[in-house]
Order: structure tokens, then sequence, then C-alpha cells
């Protein structure tokens, strides 16, 4: 069991990259999250999305694996349009009108969120058996403010050190077989869009969530992280993240 304490007063920013093996210019945005995450370190989460044309293995028939969600496939609209891959949103919110970003402009979005003051903060408790590979989550937070609007919680699950082909513009010959995939979105225990957590809260209110999860057995579990986030369900569009957290499944 481990309790990873999110930085008190600090913002967590969640980034959301939306890539694909076929995608030749992608290995350049995971480079950039890499630079990202030395930077802000436990203060930025990613989780990288793998879906609809470049992560198509019936147009780009890459490797062994097919990376692709049933949720990603839903984000990939539900926070589009996309123009263009690879595509960074940051905390869910719109910038110059839109949600997906070039990676040439993620550094300064996320800082431009870092220096957000929370307005929910929460901890993480997490219970993995290695044998059943069962997971039972715990999520306990408390609101900072006074909250209007309906706020919703999401859990995903990611997995870093997929060896697999990977088209890259940066190398040559561009095609690396053994190129290693960090990050990526394997499933998530709520919808794609988040699970109802409060109709509204006020400042100093407590909530709690708790999910049980079987994880699969095709994963490296010593390789996965679970990602949680808490946002907004406006009824105005706005579905900004107000906080998010991380935690390996195995200690």
């Amino acid at each position: 069991m481990i309790t990873p304490i999110i930085p008190a007063g600090e913002r967590v920013v969640l980034l959301e990259e939306f890539t694909g093996k076929g995608c030749t210019n992608c290995p350049k945005g995971s480079r950039e999250i890499e630079n990202l995450l030395s930077v802000y370190q436990e203060k930025l989460v990613v989780i990288s999305i793998h879906a609809n044309y470049f992560a198509d293995p019936q147009f780009f028939p890459l490797g062994q694996y097919d990376l692709r969600t049933d949720e990603g496939e839903a984000l990939f609209d539900y926070l589009g349009p996309n123009l263009g891959y690879p595509a960074g949103v940051i905390d869910r919110r719109k910038f110059n009108n839109d949600f997906q970003q070039g990676r040439n402009v993620w550094a300064g979005y996320v800082q431009q969120e870092s220096e957000i003051e929370p307005t929910v903060e929460f901890t993480i408790e997490r219970t993995y058996d290695e044998g059943s590979r069962h997971l039972h989550l715990l999520v306990e937070g408390r609101a900072k403010t006074n909250i209007t609007e309906p706020v919703r919680i999401s859990v995903a699950v990611t997995e870093s050190g997929i060896i697999d082909a990977q088209d890259d513009a940066e190398v040559s010959p561009h095609i690396v077989p053994d190129y290693v995939h960090n990050h990526v979105l394997r499933d998530m225990l709520t919808p794609y869009d988040g699970q109802d957590l409060a109709p509204s809260l006020a400042e100093a209110q407590d909530f709690s969530a708790e999910f049980d999860y079987d994880v699969d057995a095709a994963w490296n579990a010593g390789m996965c992280n679970i990602i949680v986030f808490i946002s907004l369900r406006a009824n105005s569009g706005d579905i900004s993240v107000l906080q998010a957290g991380e935690t390996a499944l195995v200690e």
C-alpha cells in the first residue's frame, strides 16, 4: 500500500498527448514530453493516447501491438478537432479556442497551468495483489474553495517501456523496430469523460471514490502507473482539470 503525497498547495498538470506508431513526427513529441518531465517532475503527469489514423494498423501495419483503446478513440473526438500529430491537450483547457496544441507550445501552457492555485487536493491510496493482479484504489480529497459546477473524477492506467516499431523522421532508417513507447494509455477505470463525483463542492468539503480493477495479464505491471484527475463538467463546456496525480501500480 502506498499513499503518494501531492505537493501541498502546488498544481499538478495533466498533459494528454495524441500519437501513433505511423506518425513520423510523433517521436519529437515524445522527446519534448521527456524534456518537460525532467523540468516539472512530479508536477506533471502524462498520458500518451494512440488514436485515430496514425495509430490504425490498417493504414500503418507497424510492429506487433495495436496500442489503441476505446477510450482513446473517444477522447480523440471529445478533445478535438485534431490539428495534426503530435497533439497535446493541457489540463483539458482550450487555448486559442482549441484543446489540441502542437508540441512547440506545450511548455508555455504547462508553465501557465502550473502557476494556477489548485482548487482541490487529494491523495491516492492503492492496494495491488501481484498474484491475482487485482487493484483496489481509494482517492480521498478536499475542496480548497467553493466549486459551483459539477465535478468529475477520471482514472487511467498507463504503461511505459513497451518495445514496438515506430516511424521516426529524425533517424535513418525511419522505421525503428525497437522503439520504446512510454506513458501509453492502456485503459480507464472511469468513462473517458469522467465519472460523476459531486454536483458541487463547498470549501473544505471532503470527497472520496473507490475503484476495483483487474490488471490485464499482458501488461508489465512494474511499468504501469495509475493517473487520477479531477475535472469540471460545466454546462458552459468547461471541462478543465482542477488537479491531477499519479502513482506507480507496483511499489
